[in-house]
This record gives structure tokens, C-alpha cells and sequence, in this order.
């Protein structure tokens, strides 16, 4: 009878399409397409095999486990709430599956199921435990009793600010504003660090105390004049006098998103970190409208490779909010990484007609239409970003440089050549601007001992580069000093094993010092690496060939350039 509700359960959450004959597979088959899914985290695929095996298999504890993480990292919070009371029903204590319904419980309102869940046992370990019954007092309208469960666990070791920040928006939910800015200025203890959300929180504190100009100040102090976008908006807000309220937090069930959301982009470190991403999913479930939730569960998305889906959490994002542009540079590269370019491309275009006067959007597309090939479009939007910036800086010597490269491909050399000095002038010690600049040089035949000087100096500057260390032995090449190009271009197909232009030049490098088989190798190497991606105005698979027919020396007399002669004239 349990098993055929299990089955009445879970044909409900996956639909009748779980048992279409493509679905017929025994267990075993979906459970393993679902664990590999898992591991590439490709987690809408895994919820479909795990739906589907779970029909076969409805009490297995396993798959039901497995099942609600795949489901939560999706998003699909209800399904993960379902599966999550089977498994309490079938009297299996899983600490996700209580997380989730305590979760649950927080967005109903249910704080007294909330507080009796979590003194049943253990749900996250005992700082969020303690948090998450401090705000459950506080759904209770128990303030007292909450502050001193905040100030508990600010006494545990290492959390002083991290529950100190929860205890000031707790204050400033039930309109204490005078007590929550006294916890942010450390008036009794020391001052309690914040994120970037914390900032914009006590900012509206100090509003909300009729100290506009205070938090005007405070956000420049911490975000720079022309820095976060939000911040910007905000000041702009304050020094105009509007009527600013608190809603960083408007509810306990709030409270306890921004606990979650706090521990989890405390915790990243853009590493993979599938548990985090479950935190963000829970906060995002508590907070649907906290954008900081939403941009954090993209980039937790965008570390996991899962670029899907942190697309479709940048598209959350309204129009209106300040990080709208911030989101849709992020939806850009996803939509890179899953190498649809004409997407990616169409997304920077409309963001730029709108926000024309935003260097990042004009720049991002610039570096779109140059790694498109598009070179013409790609100055047209690097000439419009260079155009905001008002005093060049040290930093700035980026945008010089790609704009370089985009003259430097669409064939204007004195152009690129400029910007290329341009960037060095900002930052001398630039390795990616000495290597492209002097390997620019050296395609050139131009002015080798400069060449040679510069790509030294990225050497140094980046030791471990194959890119940088075959510009090494390419110049020492083109300047005769064969010996020690073959000792770097070695050094470079050990970091770059297959890269078809390094292991091209190292077969030219061996030849030249009289190790032809060994060259005829690399040669050979070199044209198993050619891909439909390799960029055929670097390296001509049809020269490589004709190397290998008749020799270096020979291509190099057809083509009327100087033999190979060593530096020491031998």
C-alpha cells in the first residue's frame, strides 16, 4: 500500500511521461545516466533520469537522496519539498531533506514547526541552526528572545560579524534603527564586517535616521564614486532626499535567506562547490526577489560549468535594477561558453544601444566581434569605450591593448602599433602586451632585437606561459640562435603538448640544428592538431606539408626567403 502512494506520489511530480517506452530502461541504466549527469553537473538532464528510475523504484533511500540534491540544484524547489517529506515519511533522517522542509517552513510561516524541527536534532551545524531559530523567534514576534539567541552565537569563535549582521537586520526589521547602526559602528564591541549587501543594508539604516549625507558617504567610501552600480543608483537617491525604506530584509522568512545567502558567497571561492549552489537555491526560494541571491546562484552556476542554467538565472534579473547590465554581461558569456556566439553577440549589441555610455558593455562587445573575426565592428565598439574613459590609468591599458590586436588583425599595423605603445605606457611590465607586441614584431622581421628584449621581459613576467616561452624561441629562432630555441620551444610543447603553431615551430627549430627526423615528427604533430576551430591565418596546414615533402631549406628558397644560417655565421 506505502509502495503504490510512493508511485501515486512520484507519477504526480515527473507526469505520466516517465513511463513512455523510452523510459523502459531498468534502473540501473537511469540511475547511471543520472550520476554521470550529476558529475558534469548537468542537472536538468539528472532530475530526468533520476524521475525516471525513481518510478521503478520509489522507496529506494539512495535514489530519492540523490534526487532531491539534483532537484534543488535546478531550482525546482517544490519537487525537492516532495521528495524530501517521503523520505521523512518512509522514517529516513536525511540533514538535506530536513533543511529543505525547514526552509519550507520558514516560507509558510510556520516558525513554530521551524523551532520544533531544529531542537529535534542538528539541520546545518550550529551556527545556522542558531540563526535559523533566532529569526524563527522573531516570526514569532519572541524579539527578546531572538537578540539573545544572535548574541549567542556571536559569541561562538568566528562569528562575531556574521551574526552580528543578522542581529542588526533583525533590529532594523522591527524598526530599531538606532541599535542596528550602533552593531554596524561597533559601539558597544568592534564594528561588525559586511559584504556588498551589508553596506547597501546599513546604508538604509542610516536613511531611515535621517542621515542621508552619512550614506551618501558611507557607499563612496566603500563602493569608490563610479563603482557598483547599485551604490550609484542608491546616492543618487539619497542626495536627492526620495523616500528611501529598509528592505534589505521585510520578513523572519527573509531573515533566514539572508543566512543562507550570506554562508554561501561567504564560502565562494570560484572553485566548484555543489553545496553552496544548494544554499543560493534555498535562499533564492525564501528571497525570489533578491537579486543578490539570483547573481550569486549564476556565478555558483557558472564555477559548476552548468551554463544553462546560470543563464537562466541572469535572465531573472529586471530591467530595472541596477545589476541588469552586470547580468546580462554574465547571460553574454554564458552563452559563449555554450559557443552559441550569434546569442551571445545579439544579447551585448541590445545592451549596448541601451546602455551606450557603459564602458564595460562596449568594451565586452568589442571582445565579442574581435573573437568573431568581425574586426571592423569590434573597433567601432573599442574606439566608442575608449571614448568614456575621461584620464587614462594604469588599468585601463586593457582596453588599449584588445583594440590594438583588432587593428593588428584587420591589417592597420601603425594603428596597432600605437595602442600596443599605448597599453605599455599605462603598464610597462604588461607580459601579454610585450609577448603579442614583440611576436607581432618578429612575424614582421622587424626590429628582432627589440622584439627579443620585450618577450624576454614577458618571460619573466610569466615563466610557465607556453604561449610566451614559443615567442622566445621563435625570436631566438628568426635571430639564428638555434640551440636556444630548441631548449625554449622544448620547454613550450611541454606546456602547450597540442598547440599545432608550438610544436610547428619546434619542428622548424630541430631541422635548423640538423634534427630532421625529429622535426618531420613535430611537423606531423603539428597537422594532427588542426582543428575547425584553429585560426588558418596563423599556421598553414599547406606549408607544413610541403616541409615535409622537400624540407625547411627548400620552402624557404620558393618562398625567396633568407637560409638559415646560425648567429655565429656556421
Amino acid at each position: 500500500m506505502i509502495y503504490k502512494l510512493k508511485i501515486k506520489i512520484i507519477v504526480a511530480l515527473f507526469g505520466v511521461c516517465c513511463f513512455t517506452p523510452a523510459v523502459s530502461q531498468n534502473i540501473s541504466g537511469s540511475y547511471l545516466a543520472a550520476r554521470q549527469a550529476v558529475v558534469h553537473h548537468d542537472y536538468r538532464i539528472a532530475t530526468e533520469y533520476y524521475a525516471r528510475a525513481l518510478v521503478q523504484a520509489p522507496g529506494n533511500f539512495g535514489l530519492l537522496s540523490q534526487a532531491l540534491s539534483a532537484f534543488l540544484a535546478v531550482g525546482e524547489f517544490n519537487k525537492a519539498l516532495s521528495i524530501a517529506n517521503l523520505l521523512e515519511t518512509s522514517g529516513n533522517d536525511l540533514p538535506l531533506a530536513n533543511f529543505v522542509m525547514l526552509t519550507a517552513d520558514f516560507k509558510s510561516g510556520e516558525y513554530e514547526q521551524a523551532l520544533e524541527r531544529l531542537s529535534a536534532g542538528s539541520v546545518a551545524g550550529p551556527a545556522i541552526d542558531g540563526l535559523f531559530e533566532a529569526w524563527a523567534l522573531m516570526g514569532l514576534g519572541k524579539v527578546g528572545a531572538a537578540l539573545v539567541k544572535f548574541d549567542d552565537i556571536a559569541a561562538m569563535e568566528g562569528t562575531h560579524s556574521f551574526a552580528g549582521y543578522q542581529k542588526a537586520l533583525a533590529l532594523a526589521l522591527v524598526g530599531d534603527f538606532e541599535s542596528a547602526e550602533e552593531l554596524f559602528a561597533g559601539a558597544q564591541k568592534s564594528p561588525i564586517s559586511v559584504n556588498a549587501r551589508g553596506s547597501f543594508a546599513r546604508a538604509q539604516i542610516l536613511v531611515q535616521l535621517d542621515q542621508n549625507a552619512k550614506a551618501s558617504a558611507y557607499l563612496k567610501k566603500i563602493h569608490g564614486v563610479q563603482g557598483d552600480p547599485r551604490s550609484v543608483a542608491m546616492r543618487a537617491r539619497f542626495d536627492a532626499g526620495a523616500n528611501v525604506g529598509f528592505d534589505i530584509v521585510t520578513s523572519a522568512a527573509a531573515g533566514a535567506g539572508e543566512v543562507l545567502f550570506s554562508f554561501a558567497e561567504a564560502l565562494r571561492d570560484g572553485k566548484a562547490q555543489d553545496g553552496l549552489l544548494l544554499y543560493a537555491r534555498m535562499a533564492n526560494y525564501l528571497q525570489p526577489r533578491n537579486v543578490d541571491t539570483i547573481l550569486l546562484t549564476a556565478h555558483l552556476l557558472e564555477d559548476l560549468g552548468s551554463y544553462e542554467l546560470a543563464n537562466e538565472a541572469y535572465n531573472k534579473v529586471p530591467r530595472s535594477h541596477p545589476y541588469f547590465v552586470t547580468a546580462e554581461l554574465g547571460r553574454a558569456d554564458t552563452l559563449f561558453q555554450l559557443e552559441d556566439t550569434n546569442s551571445a553577440i545579439e544579447v551585448l549589441s541590445q545592451l549596448a544601444q541601451s546602455f551606450p555610455n557603459v564602458r564595460d558593455v562596449q568594451e565586452s562587445l568589442g571582445n565579442a566581434r574581435r573573437q568573431n573575426g568581425e574586426y571592423a565592428e569590434a573597433l567601432t565598439a573599442y574606439d566608442a569605450a575608449i571614448s568614456l574613459i575621461d584620464i587614462p590609468k594604469i588599468q585601463d591599458w586593457y582596453t588599449y591593448y584588445v583594440r590594438a590586436i583588432a587593428h593588428e588583425r584587420s591589417g592597420n599595423w601603425p594603428a596597432a602599433e600605437r595602442d600596443f605603445q599605448g597599453a605599455l605606457a599605462l603598464s610597462s611590465n604588461q607580459f601579454q602586451v610585450l609577448n603579442y607586441l614583440g611576436y607581432s614584431l618578429v612575424e614582421r622581421g622587424e626590429r628582432l632585437d627589440e622584439a627579443l628584449s620585450m618577450i624576454s621581459r614577458a618571460a619573466i613576467e610569466k615563466p610557465d606561459s607556453g604561449y610566451i616561452i614559443d615567442s622566445l624561441g621563435w625570436v631566438q629562432f628568426r635571430l639564428g640562435q638555434y640551440s636556444e630555441a630548441v631548449i625554449n620551444m622544448e620547454r613550450a610543447t611541454e606546456l602547450m603538448a597540442t598547440d599545432p603553431i608550438v610544436n610547428d615551430h619546434l619542428g622548424d627549430a630541430y631541422w635548423a640544428v640538423g634534427r630532421k627526423v625529429e622535426a618531420r615528427f613535430q611537423w606531423r604533430r603539428s597537422l594532427s592538431f588542426i582543428t575547425s576551430k584553429t585560426d588558418l591565418n596563423d599556421i598553414d596546414p599547406g606549408r607544413i606539408e610541403r616541409k615535409l615533402d622537400v624540407g625547411l631549406d627548400q620552402v624557404l628558397m620558393d618562398e625567396g626567403l633568407a637560409p638559415l644560417i646560425n648567429s655565429d655565421g656556421n
